[in-house]
């Protein structure tokens, strides 16, 4: 019998659903197209059938979920402000948020730090990675030179290095959660963390308590 479109959208959904999930147990490297029909309940051939190889599917399980780099590129729309720190700092907060009520979000993001070696025909996923990194770096530079220019970055910061000083707060925070198995509130502690390292740049930011609760109480 001919499947419908949606039971072909269902069975794409159960494999990547499964490959996610064997992605995470086993890391992508040690994981068979097999095992993940196994786990999805389907036939090898059905997975072929979606996805060309493991690299289709991983970008596909990629492209299902938003992740806090491309949550953050959000930034773009607040350049034009006059308060584009307060923007940034209101848009990480919000990434925060979004990462800690998505399940699969954190599990893609988990597999992507910590269970994937990008060797190989995985090559391809760690250029994108690269890219999509360049393009949120170049944006938060950008946010901080607006900053400068407007006269709210403190003295003794560049660009360059506020940014550094950006990415690797976040990155690291992100990171231990993650390697902690999610065992302290993220939005908590990473709203600590963020009201210190934005008063350290020294910001004029309107509007700022209300961006705070807004995020939090999502």
């Amino acid at each position: 019998m001919r499947r419908t479109k949606q039971e072909a959208e269902e069975t794409r959904s159960a494999i990547i659903d499964a490959a996610e999930k064997v992605f995470y147990e086993k890391g992508v490297a040690a994981t068979s197209l097999a095992e993940v029909a196994s786990a999805a309940s389907v036939t090898r051939g059905a997975i072929y059938w979606h996805f060309d190889n493991k690299l289709d599917l991983f970008r596909a399980m990629q492209d299902r979920v938003c992740l806090p780099q491309e949550q953050l590129l959000q930034v773009r729309d607040v350049l034009s402000s006059d308060d584009v720190l307060g923007g940034l700092h209101a848009t990480t907060l919000d990434a925060l948020v979004r990462i800690k009520d998505d399940e699969h979000a954190r599990l893609v993001y988990s597999i992507i730090l910590f269970r994937c070696e990008y060797v190989g025909e995985m090559q391809d996923a760690l250029m994108r990675r690269n890219e999509a990194e360049q393009c949120l770096e170049g944006l938060v530079v950008a946010s901080f030179e607006k900053a400068m220019a407007n006269g709210q970055l403190a003295a003794g910061w560049t660009p360059t290095i506020a940014a550094r000083a950006f990415f690797c707060c976040i990155g690291g925070l992100l990171t231990e959660w993650l390697r902690c198995n999610a065992d302290f509130d993220l939005v908590e502690t990473g709203t600590a963390i963020l009201e210190s390292l934005f008063a350290g740049f020294a910001l004029q930011m309107k509007n700022h308590e209300t961006c705070v609760k807004r995020c939090v109480s999502r």
